[in-house]
C-alpha cells in the first residue's frame, strides 16, 4: 500500500519547487523576448523563430523520450524493484544514442536542403540562417541525450534540482542576451551561438549531477534486445507523438513563412512564448503528479490513481483557464507593457493558441494514465495522425482563403479531437467511468461559462486601461474561487478546504 498522506506531501513539495522555478523563469523568459526582439529586429527574430524554433519544439521530443524512460523507472520504483534501474537507464541511453545518429544524418541532408531551398529567407541572411540551423542541431543532440538523466531526476522526484537549474539557465540566457546589445558582429548568429552554449552547459550539469547522485546513471554499453524492444516500443510511439507535435507546431511556422514571410513568423513566435509560459503553470503541476500516478498504477492502487486523475484534471484546467481568461480580454494592454513594438498578428495568434491549449490541458492527466499502462501504441498512432493532419489541412485552407489565422483554427479542432481520443482510450484501458468524468467536465465548463459571461460584461462596459485590468484580475480571482468552491467542489472538499485554512490560522 502506498502511503497516501506522504505521497500528497511529496507532490505538494515538488509542486512548490516547480512553481518557484516557473515564476522566475516565466518572468525572465518573457522579459528576454522584449530584449531579443529589440536587439534582432522583427525580420531576424522571425528567421530565428522559424529555424531556431526547432529547438523549442524539440521540448516535445525531450518530454516524450524522458517520459518513456521515466515510466519504466517509476514503475520499478513503485514495485520496489531497484535492481532493474541500471539496466533501464543504460539500455535507454544506448537507444537514444542510436536515435541521435539517425536524426543527425537526416538533419544534415534533408533539413539543410529544406532551409536553403524552401524557406522564405532574404538572400543577405542565408549565411546567418545556416549558422542558426547548425547551432540548433547541436542543441537538439543535447536535448535527446539529456532525456535519460531528466527521467531519473523526475522518477526520483528531485524537483528542487529541476527548479534551481531552470532558474540558473534563465538567468544565464538573460545575461547573454544583454551582452548581444553591446557586442559587434551579426547579432542573429551571436544569439544562436549563445542559446546553443546554454543547452550544452545544462546537459553537462544534469549528466554530472546524476553521475554523482544516482548509481543507476553510470552508463555502460548494454544492448538487451528484450529491454531495448520494450523501451523502444514505448519510446517509439512516444517519438511518433512528439514528432507529430513538432510537425504541427513547426509546420505551422513553416507554412506561415512560405505564405507570408518572416514578419508573420515573429507574430507566431510571440504567441508561442505566451502559450508556453501559461502552459508552464499546468505542466509544473503535472510533472510533480506524474510519478505518483504511475507508481499508484504499478502498486494496483486504482482508487488513489483515479483521485489523482480527478484532482489534476480540475486543478490543471482551472489554472490554465483563469490565466487565459485575463490574456483573452487584456492581450493588447499586456503586450503594450511587455513589448516596445507589437508584431501585427501576435494578439490574435496568442488568443487562438491559448484556446487550443485548454483542450490539451484536459487531455494531459488522462495521457499520463495511458502511459502508466504501457499500452500506448494505438493511442500514440491515432493522436499522432490527428496532429500530423494539421499541416496538410492548413495548407489547403490557406490556398483557398489567404488568411494567416486559419492554421490556428485547425489547431483548435485538432486539440478537441485529441482530447476526445484520450477519453476513449482511458475508457478502454483503465475502465474510466465516462459518467463521472463528464459530470466533472460539465462542472468545469459551467464555471468557465459563468466567468466568461461576467468578463464579457466587464469588457463591454469598460475601457482598455489599467483600472479595468485590475478589476478583471480581481473578478477572475474572487468570483473564480467562489464558483469553483460552490459549483465544482463537493461538500466534503469544501469542509476539507475550510479545515485546512483554519489550521493555518491556528498555528
Amino acid at each position: 500500500m502506498l502511503d497516501t498522506q506522504s505521497n500528497n506531501k511529496r507532490i505538494a513539495k515538488n509542486t512548490a519547487f516547480l512553481y518557484f522555478r516557473m515564476a522566475l523563469t516565466m518572468f525572465i523568459g518573457l522579459f528576454s523576448v522584449r530584449i531579443v526582439l529589440n536587439a534582432l529586429g522583427e525580420e531576424d527574430y522571425g528567421i530565428y523563430n522559424v529555424i531556431g524554433g526547432v529547438v523549442t519544439m524539440l521540448a516535445f521530443l525531450n518530454n516524450s523520450l524522458s517520459s518513456a524512460t521515466q515510466r519504466f523507472l517509476s514503475f520499478e520504483l513503485g514495485k520496489g524493484n531497484k535492481k532493474e534501474l541500471h539496466s533501464i537507464f543504460s539500455n535507454s541511453m544506448t537507444l537514444y544514442i542510436g536515435i541521435c545518429v539517425i536524426l543527425l544524418v537526416l538533419a544534415e541532408i534533408l533539413g539543410l536542403w529544406f532551409v536553403n531551398n524552401k524557406l522564405v529567407i532574404p538572400n543577405e541572411r542565408i549565411v546567418a540562417a545556416n549558422w542558426i540551423y547548425q547551432f540548433s542541431i547541436i542543441s537538439f543532440l543535447c536535448t535527446i541525450l539529456s532525456s535519460p538523466f531528466n527521467a531519473v531526476i523526475i522518477a526520483r522526484e528531485k524537483m528542487g534540482v529541476y527548479a534551481y537549474v531552470s532558474i540558473a539557465e534563465s538567468l544565464l540566457k538573460l545575461a547573454l542576451i544583454y551582452s548581444i546589445l553591446v557586442l559587434g558582429g551579426d547579432k542573429l548568429i551571436i544569439y544562436g551561438f549563445f542559446m546553443m552554449l546554454v543547452s550544452v552547459l545544462v546537459f553537462v550539469f544534469y549528466m554530472f549531477y546524476c553521475l554523482m547522485k544516482f548509481e543507476e546513471t553510470k552508463y555502460r554499453y548494454v544492448f538487451d534486445k528484450n529491454k531495448i524492444r520494450e523501451i523502444g516500443s514505448f519510446a517509439g510511439w512516444g517519438i511518433w507523438g512528439a514528432l507529430s507535435n513538432i510537425f504541427k507546431g513547426q509546420g505551422i511556422n513553416i507554412l506561415l513563412n512560405i505564405f507570408f514571410g518572416p514578419m508573420v513568423n515573429a507574430s507566431r513566435g510571440i504567441a508561442y512564448q505566451v502559450e508556453g509560459a501559461v502552459n508552464t503553470l499546468v505542466q509544473n503541476f503535472y510533472t510533480a503528479m506524474r510519478p505518483q500516478l504511475i507508481k499508484s498504477y504499478a502498486a494496483n492502487e486504482t482508487e488513489e490513481m483515479f483521485k489523482l486523475l480527478n484532482i489534476s484534471t480540475r486543478l490543471g484546467y482551472y489554472m490554465m483557464f483563469l490565466v487565459s481568461l485575463i490574456f483573452l480580454y487584456k492581450t493588447p494592454l499586456i503586450f503594450s507593457i511587455w513589448l516596445e513594438k507589437i508584431p501585427q498578428y501576435s494578439i490574435t495568434f496568442t488568443r487562438l493558441a491559448l484556446i487550443s491549449q485548454l483542450f490539451i490541458v484536459l487531455a494531459n492527466p488522462l495521457m499520463t494514465a495511458i502511459h502508466a499502462t504501457g499500452k500506448v501504441a494505438k493511442y500514440q498512432f491515432l493522436s499522432g495522425c490527428i496532429f500530423m493532419l494539421v499541416l496538410p489541412f492548413s495548407y489547403f485552407i490557406l490556398k483557398w482563403d489567404y488568411n494567416s489565422f486559419w492554421p490556428f483554427i485547425v489547431l483548435i479542432v485538432s486539440s478537441l479531437l485529441y482530447w476526445i481520443l484520450t477519453i476513449e482510450r482511458c475508457y478502454k484501458l483503465i475502465n474510466l467511468s465516462l459518467r463521472n468524468y463528464f459530470v466533472m467536465v460539465f462542472r468545469l465548463f459551467l464555471v468557465s461559462l459563468i466567468l466568461l459571461l461576467g468578463a464579457q460584461l466587464l469588457y463591454r462596459w469598460g475601457t482598455d486601461g489599467w483600472l479595468d485590468f485590475i478589476v478583471l484580475c480581481f473578478y477572475t480571482l474572487v468570483v473564480g474561487i467562489m464558483a469553483i468552491l460552490f459549483i465544482d467542489c463537493s461538500k466534503s472538499e469544501r469542509i476539507m478546504i475550510k479545515e485546512l485554512i483554519l489550521s493555518k490560522f491556528h498555528k
